[in-house]
C-alpha cells in the first residue's frame, strides 16, 4: 500500500511538473513574439499518415547541381558533427548534437545527401532548469539542376520528467489530431514539441538556403 502511494505521489508530481514547464513555454514563446497561429491547423504536414516536412529551394542563378552539392556536403559535415554544439537558434535557444547524428549518405551521382539527427531541442533554458528533449530525425536532401528538396520525416522525442525516458513518435504527438483541441487552440503538453519542430524545419531550410548562397 505504501509503496503504490509513493508511486502515485511521483507520477501526480511529474505531472504537475510536466504543466509547469508547458505554461513557462507558452509564455515565453507567445507573449508579443510570434501569433499562435503559425502553428495551428495545418503547421504539421502529413503524408499517408506519417509526419513529413517538405520545402524545395531553387537553385540560385548559374550554380550547377554539382556546385550545390559540394555546398550542402560542407554544411551537412559541419551540422550533423555528433557531440558538437555548433551555434544558437535563432529564437535564442540552442541545439546540441548528440551520439548518433551523423551523415548516413553523401551521393554525388544521385543528388542525395541524407543525414541522421540526434540532438537536443530545448523548450526553456534557466539555472538549474533546463527542459528540453532529445530528438531523432532523418533529413534528406535531394539536388536537381535547378532546386533542392529539404525533407524531414522519421521524428521521435525522448523526454521525461522521471528517470524513465519517454520515446514518442511525433505522429503520436504533435499532429493536428493529437496536438489540436476542438475549439483550435494547442494543447499545452503537446504545444512545446510541436512549436519546436516547425521551427527546427523552418530553421534547417533557412540554413540550407544560406548555404547555397
Amino acid at each position: 500500500m505504501k509503496k503504490w502511494m509513493i508511486m502515485l505521489a511521483v507520477a501526480v508530481s511529474a505531472l504537475f511538473a510536466g504543466e509547469a514547464q508547458a505554461q513557462l513555454f507558452m509564455k515565453k514563446t507567445f507573449e508579443g513574439k510570434m501569433p499562435q497561429e503559425n502553428y495551428l491547423a495545418g503547421a504539421v504536414p502529413e503524408e499517408n499518415g506519417r509526419v513529413v516536412f517538405t520545402k524545395t529551394i531553387a537553385l540560385p542563378a548559374g550554380m550547377s547541381k554539382e556546385e550545390a552539392i559540394g555546398r550542402l556536403q560542407q554544411w551537412a559535415s559541419f551540422r550533423y558533427l555528433p557531440n558538437t554544439e555548433q551555434g544558437k537558434w535563432r529564437d535564442d535557444n540552442y541545439f546540441k548534437n548528440l551520439d548518433y547524428a551523423r551523415v548516413l549518405q553523401s551521393d554525388i551521382l544521385a543528388g542525395v545527401i541524407e543525414c541522421q539527427a540526434h540532438e537536443e531541442m530545448v523548450f526553456t533554458n534557466k539555472t538549474l532548469a533546463k527542459d528540453y528533449a532529445e530528438v531523432n530525425y532523418l533529413l534528406s536532401l535531394a539536388v536537381d539542376a535547378s532546386s533542392v528538396t529539404v525533407t524531414m520525416s522519421n521524428i521521435i522525442y525522448t523526454y521525461s520528467l522521471t528517470e524513465v525516458p519517454e520515446r514518442i513518435a511525433a505522429e503520436d504527438w504533435i499532429t493536428d489530431a493529437e496536438a489540436i483541441s476542438k475549439n483550435g487552440t494547442l494543447y499545452k503538453g503537446s504545444a512545446r514539441f510541436r512549436v519546436k519542430t516547425v521551427d527546427l524545419f523552418n530553421e534547417l531550410a533557412k540554413e540550407v538556403e544560406d548555404a547555397l548562397k
